[in-house]
């Protein structure tokens, strides 16, 4: 059975403010001081009712599994937490925990996705026949498109690499620079020319699933050289920065509306 069905809140309440109420109508009713003595005694009665009644709400409500010393359990020391916003001692403090936020949030996404580039090369397959000889030899163009993706490995942002900048307003978080993941090159993707033939050759020029496989690692390889020619990372690095800042200023602006975000890359 619920206690609300034999243990009403408000009417007891109001039962506890009549029988106050009475108690100061027949204490005026005596001799001055006896009347003065009531008063005062009532007075000091009075919060004293309504904290145990307070408390007769309060303890049903408490699961059969807590215990009533839940209720005052003692909160962290201060000097834990990343920031102090408010201290009134015994009365309590405000504090701001960005690495738990941050950290919290991270583990959420392990490898952040900053920059998909398309990227081409060309290799030219030659065949030649007998004696070497021009007339017997066989050319094919084989053009292969890859897609060349740069990540961030948010796995890699730890305690040591938020900072605080209390002088400043900020929080400082470290990231690793973006990385260039496997280029893919899709089969459907690779383009084949047609073939060049000398006057005495004839036939396609096919190649084993194993030459096929060595020609695609060499285009790969080259694929990586032009990417750091055209120092494409510096544009990933660029997109990682701010993908980053997207992902946690709300984050940090959640914590205290006072901080803003940095991010910059680990040394």
């Amino acid at each position: 059975m619920d206690h609300n069905d034999f243990f009403n809140e408000e009417e007891f309440l109001e039962k506890v403010k009549d029988a106050a109420a009475e108690g100061a109508r027949k204490g005026a009713g005596g001799g001055f001081e006896k009347g003065l003595f009531r008063m005062l005694l009532l007075k000091m009665m009075i919060p004293a009712l309504v904290v145990v009644a307070l408390m007769m709400l309060v303890l049903p409500r408490i699961s059969l599994g807590g215990s009533i010393k839940d209720l005052f359990t003692v909160d962290a020391p201060v000097e834990n937490h990343d920031l102090t916003l408010a201290n009134k001692g015994i009365l309590g403090y405000t504090v701001a925990d960005f690495q738990d936020a941050v950290l919290k949030d991270s583990t959420k996404l392990k490898e952040l996705e900053v920059l998909s580039y398309k990227v081409t090369d060309a290799a030219t397959l030659t065949k030649t026949g007998l004696m070497n000889i021009k007339a017997f030899t066989k050319t094919q163009l084989i053009t292969y498109h890859g897609t060349a993706v740069y990540s961030v490995d948010l796995s890699k942002i730890t305690r040591d690499s938020i900072k605080l900048d209390e002088e400043n307003k900020k929080v400082v978080i470290e990231i690793p620079h973006a990385q260039l993941k496997p280029i893919n090159i899709q089969a459907e993707e690779i383009e084949f020319g047609d073939v060049d033939k000398g006057l005495l050759a004839f036939g396609d020029l096919t190649m084993t699933p194993d030459q096929m496989k060595e020609v695609q690692v060499e285009a790969q390889k080259k694929m990586e050289a032009k990417l750091i020619e055209e120092k494409i990372v510096d544009e990933a690095d660029r997109f990682g920065k701010l993908a980053v800042w997207e992902i946690y200023q709300p984050i940090i602006a959640g914590v205290s509306s006072q901080y803003s975000l940095e991010v910059v890359f680990a040394k």
